[in-house]
């Protein structure tokens, strides 16, 4: 069966591909039915949030705070296996998430390899959830968290932003902080702004243009610009093009 690990990925994932979409409400509300609303789960949900925090937790106490937490997480996996494979039932079912790399891989080495051949990645994996806790915490603020754990809206807001944050100036990071402080009636109203205002400079150069495979060119950045989902990621590429202009 699929580690809590994998099944959490999926399900962040599929956050991430309906946010902004008339699904993601019906999602949320399952996501909160089945997982939630179940002590034992909500608790194992809560404790890979956590495990993959910056918590700013002291040296001297951050094994024992490890340890504690994955000898409860077994003790959760162990006694709620028939829930934990309706759960990835339900999460395999919506398939919008494809094929994903497990991102709780570390949490899930350490929770599920009991076995001594399995000692020196085991204690690999806890120097990284080690080095994770004991990094000092970044404040960072949603407006609008529709009632679902703040660690859940996040990844949301940040996992498509992951692979472009690592070479930015300070300036851009801080564009990034600000945009995924956004509230969705926000985001949905500046990227709407943001679309006309982008096709508008288009279709100029558009008019300019005398090659038609620039305007080929630029008549399908134009399509592809209005039928672009409302999140994050895009807001911040759209940004970016504008600049581009």
């Amino acid at each position: 069966m699929a580690t809590f690990g994998e099944i959490k990925t999926k399900i962040d994932e599929t956050f991430i591909n309906l946010y902004g979409k008339d699904e993601f409400k019906f999602f949320s509300n399952q996501f909160k039915k089945i997982v939630l609303e179940n002590k034992d789960i909500a608790e194992l949900y809560y404790i890979y949030n956590d495990l993959t925090e910056n918590k700013g937790i002291s040296v001297d106490l951050v094994n024992d705070y490890i340890n504690e937490s994955v000898e409860y997480s077994q003790i959760l996996v162990e006694n709620n296996n028939k829930e934990l494979s309706r759960i990835n039932s339900w999460i395999n079912s919506i398939d919008l998430h494809g094929d994903v790399k497990n991102i709780y891989e570390t949490i899930d080495s350490v929770i599920y390899n009991n076995s001594i051949k399995n000692l020196e990645n085991i204690l690999e994996s806890k120097k990284q959830i080690s080095k994770t806790l004991s990094t000092p915490k970044k404040e960072v603020t949603i407006k609008e968290s529709i009632n679902l754990p703040l660690e859940t809206m996040l990844k949301v807001a940040n996992s498509k932003l992951n692979d472009e944050i690592t070479n930015l100036s300070e300036s851009e990071k801080n564009d990034i902080k600000e945009i995924v402080s956004l509230s969705k009636t926000e985001l949905e109203n500046r990227m709407e702004n943001l679309k006309e205002c982008i096709i508008e400079n288009l279709k100029v150069k558009i008019n300019e243009s005398t090659e038609s495979d620039l305007k080929n060119t630029i008549e399908k950045t134009v399509t592809k610009i209005q039928n672009s989902p409302v999140d994050f990621y895009n807001y911040y590429k759209l940004r970016q093009l504008q600049e581009g202009l």
